[in-house]
């Protein structure tokens, strides 16, 4: 299920060691879907944040009574903007020193259509014809946080809880078609539109450097199944944050998001590959 962990551990090495959570100021407000680190004395954490990522998106859908299968490249040879933005919103609540509650909301929305298009997906052949696609995909997340250790200047913390995907993908056209040598006006080239709770575990780590800036990182894991749903998710983050005031502070960084999704419909199995790279920005409070 998490066929990229081993060609990503030179990144979680290299995560691990440029931080480790901050007690006082430090915060661990990562895109997408943050599990913070409160601010020392604060009960409540809140933050937004705004990402301009790379997005690398692709589904191949297998008939399950045929066995052929086509391949669709949204971003490649469908032209899907593969640079977009991602905006997030993420908070926590801190009961005590040790454990706290946290929770994540990030969403994508990007659409393109293609006009006078003329593509061979195998079982699918289309002839001048208008394809639209659309990624209104939304991930949310809860979990609880424990802290693992703490002192004047560093900490670490176990989240676990659950992150919910909810892809919402599509590419469909219209025009001349041919499926399954079968002319058709319309057709379905690649749909994935799911709703599933999975399970996830996670650390964040952070550093204070000063009582101005501090560095942060998370690594997490989501993984499992859910109704015909089954999916792997590995989330990474380095974040920098500079602090304004007491209260409110500049986040900047990097993240790093891949999912791997196998959707199991009656008559089709579709396997997404679902990932981004890119910069994040944001605001950053604590009270």
């Amino acid at each position: 299920m998490f066929e990229k962990i081993e060609c990503l551990s030179q990144v979680c090495v290299a995560a691990l060691l440029l931080g480790l959570p901050s007690t006082g100021l430090s915060a661990t407000p990562v895109l997408p879907g943050s599990e913070t680190t409160v601010y020392e004395g604060a009960r409540w954490t809140i933050g937004v944040g705004y990402g301009l990522v790379e997005f690398d998106t692709n589904v191949k859908v297998t008939n399950k009574q045929t066995g052929r299968s086509r391949y669709v490249d949204f971003e490649g040879n469908l032209d899907l903007p593969e640079y977009s933005e991602v905006q997030t919103f993420y908070g926590a609540y801190r009961f005590n020193r040790k454990h706290s509650l946290l929770f994540g909301y990030f969403e994508i929305d990007r659409d393109s259509t293609l006009l006078n298009i003329s593509q061979n997906f195998d079982d699918i052949v289309i002839i001048d014809a208008r394809v639209t696609l659309s990624d209104n995909s939304r991930f949310y997340n809860i979990s609880y946080g424990y802290n693992l250790f703490r002192d004047d200047r560093s900490n670490v913390t176990f989240a676990i809880g659950l992150n919910s995907l909810d892809l919402k993908l599509k590419a469909e056209a219209s025009g001349q078609l041919t499926v399954g040598g079968i002319t058709r006006s319309e057709a379905e080239l690649a749909e994935a539109s799911v709703i599933a709770p999975l399970p996830l575990l996670g650390l964040n780590f952070g550093f204070d450097f000063t009582p101005k800036w501090s560095i942060s990182t998370r690594i997490s894991l989501v993984g499992g199944s859910y109704n015909e749903v089954s999916a792997g998710v590995i989330q990474t983050s380095i974040n920098s944050l500079y602090r304004f005031s007491e209260h409110s502070g500049f986040l900047l960084g990097m993240t790093y998001f891949d999912a791997n999704v196998e959707i199991d419909d009656d008559d089709e199995l579709s396997d997404v590959s679902y990932g981004y790279t890119g910069l994040f920005m944001g605001l950053h409070f604590g009270f």
